[in-house]
């Protein structure tokens, strides 16, 4: 694991000396990089390069980690609840007999 965040501190460096073209094809690499990674590792990551760069782009790609992050959770917590639900639902209809309302 070790090796994974030495390559990282790299890219990153490599990123802050790059001339304005080369960032675009560095930032590209990184994120592809990014994507391998799990989630925590993915923000680290790309905290660290926000920090130590104040690149837009990072700071950029950081917010919508952190977006996509909240809005995954929320997903998994209302799948989640609705399960629950529809579980409530299908027991009730069972002591119930299956009768309807109607």
């Amino acid at each position: 694991m070790q090796s994974a965040y030495a390559d990282m501190d790299a890219q990153i460096q490599a990123i802050q000396n790059a001339s304005v073209e080369e960032k675009f094809k560095l930032m590209n690499a990184f994120k592809k990089s990014l994507v391998q990674m799990q989630e925590q590792e993915r923000i680290e990551a790309v905290k660290k390069l926000s920090k130590n760069s104040k690149n837009k782009q990072a700071q950029k790609v950081l917010k919508e980690l952190e977006e996509n992050t909240k809005r995954a959770s929320m997903q998994t917590h209302i799948e989640h609840q609705q399960m629950t639900e529809d579980s409530i639902n299908n027991n009730i209809d069972l002591s119930e007999g299956g009768e309807n309302d109607d």
